[in-house]
């Protein structure tokens, strides 16, 4: 009987998800790791093993974000071996990893905003990094105008943003799942004039942000100019000891939008589908989140609850619920 090699059978179930809907880069990332990890100690591997698994998982003690991550497609291709009558392919247990705790979100303020984009705006051109003084900026300013992952914003194809239209669709975020992006027009205005300069120096590009390549920045890159700008308006932070990423952008975008609501006296439970769709979120609950890490809004919603505590009668605790 013919006995599929690991590399095939990692190339099947790849194969697999991405008919299913999904990009699967990060997984294809770390099953290509593994592979070429277990396969150097034991050319004949076939399935994943207990030992070959450990051992690879060791390599990432010291990044508890990338050990999670590792660890849960290497579950996923044990679980899709185990289904196909691999029974040999070792699972990890569940709960034999933990979940890195996230790191604490940063809400910026107005000064601080301002200071970042007029550093963004000072970028220089280079003639290493094709069009990098039109990208940055507008690359920033989309992430903090619209909440966008970063990852959503580096790979956004030309193809995919109507300016005419007044929108951009973001295509399989985070799985298969897509939305659509509608922008204000001070944004279209400032992207529009952004689009034709940049259309000077990459005529036929694919990518929105394209770099010199015409491929998407790296994660690594958009970090790295992120802290560049910052710690350049606000020298005095870098030794603060407070973490701060490009990531950020994201959680101010839902702080500042369910400050406004409040304030303008909007009722939040009614906006939040909305705001849950808008930023790709498949639960309530991951946009919910933010209400017990920011204190004005908890604050201002714990007021709100105490002009209608007088209409709900109290509860005999003797009676039953």
């Amino acid at each position: 009987m013919f006995n599929p090699s690991l590399i095939t059978l990692a190339d099947q179930f790849v194969a697999y998800k991405k008919q299913n809907g999904g990009v699967y880069q990060t997984g294809a990332y770390y099953l290509e790791k593994y592979i070429q990890f277990a396969t150097e100690t034991n050319p004949k591997i076939t399935a994943p093993d207990r030992k070959s698994v450990e051992a690879f998982l060791e390599k990432y003690e010291d990044a508890p974000g990338s050990l999670y991550n590792a660890a849960a497609f290497l579950r996923e291709f044990s679980r899709y071996l185990i289904a196909r009558g691999y029974l040999d392919a070792y699972l990890i247990p569940t709960g034999k990893t933990r979940l890195p705790a996230p790191a604490p979100p940063y809400f910026f303020t107005e000064e601080e905003i301002s200071a970042f984009f007029r550093e963004c705006d000072n970028v220089r051109d280079d003639p290493h990094y094709k069009g990098r003084h039109l990208v940055l900026p507008a690359m920033f300013r989309l992430l903090y105008c619209c909440g966008l992952r970063c990852k959503e914003v580096r790979i956004l194809a030309r193809k995919d943003v109507r300016l005419d239209k007044g929108y951009f669709d973001v295509l399989q975020s985070k799985g298969p799942k897509s939305r659509r992006i509608y922008i204000s027009r001070d944004l279209i205005e400032y992207l529009d004039d952004y689009d034709r300069h940049i259309s000077c120096l990459f005529p036929e590009r694919r990518m929105f942000f394209p770099n010199r390549a015409d491929k998407p920045y790296g994660a690594a890159m958009l970090e790295k100019n992120f802290l560049r700008f910052w710690y350049s308006a606000f020298p005095e932070k870098k030794d603060s000891g407070v973490s701060i990423r490009a990531y950020d952008f994201r959680h101010h975008f839902v702080y500042a939008n369910m400050n406004r609501w409040l304030r303008s006296g909007k009722d939040v439970n009614a906006m939040l589908p909305y705001l849950m769709r808008y930023m790709g979120h498949t639960d309530v609950k991951n946009t919910l989140y933010y209400f017990h890490l920011v204190p004005d809004i908890y604050g201002e919603i714990a007021a709100r609850s105490k002009c209608s505590e007088r209409l709900i009668p109290e509860v005999d605790d003797n009676e039953e619920n």
